[in-house]
């Protein structure tokens, strides 16, 4: 499946580099391909300065951590797309770097993040989730022995007296 991928990322970008080559020219499409990967790298380094200042004053607690945190995000996958080489590439990820794209993504990336978040705990054996654990649950009560022994036969079992089990003060039981 990753092969596809590759494969159609690769006929996208060859795609549109011959169609920029055949309607503007080859020097021409070398140099919008230049151009672009120049850009998108000066507006990585402008917003990722305002990502990481964002990024720090919510460390420090001065502004709500999640839209620098998504924002991170957006920016590590802005990075990618701008070093994976081509024009379809670098034009998304100067896409994903502006601040309007970046706000549309914020709650797509939150979401996200939470699954993923949560996957990972349920996996680690925390369980994140209400109502979905490994295993049966079975509802009931626990009823303690020596309470129903000394209901039936009418005394306590011995070394324990009844209300000492009733209060749960006593020492835990033996084998019989």
């Amino acid at each position: 499946m990753r092969l596809a991928y590759v494969l159609l990322y690769l006929a996208v970008e060859i795609g549109v580099f011959v169609a920029l080559t055949l309607t503007l020219n080859f020097g021409w499409a070398v140099l919008i391909t230049i151009a672009a990967s120049v850009l998108g790298f000066a507006m990585l380094r402008w917003q990722g300065r305002k990502v990481f200042g964002e990024l720090r004053r919510a460390s420090r607690n001065e502004v709500d951590p999640r839209a620098p945190l998504a924002d991170t995000a957006t920016l590590a996958g802005s990075t990618v797309l701008l070093i994976l080489p081509g024009i379809v590439s670098t034009l998304m990820g100067i896409a994903l770097l502006a601040p309007p794209t970046r706000r549309v993504l914020r709650p797509l990336i939150a979401a996200f993040g939470a699954r993923r978040m949560v996957a990972a705990m349920d996996r680690s054996g925390l369980y994140a989730t209400m109502g979905r654990r490994r295993g049966d649950v079975i509802d009931g009560s626990v009823v303690d022995a020596d309470l129903i022994d000394a209901d039936v036969h009418g005394k306590a079992t011995a070394g324990t007296s009844t209300t000492a089990t009733m209060t749960g003060t006593r020492a835990l039981p033996r084998g019989h």
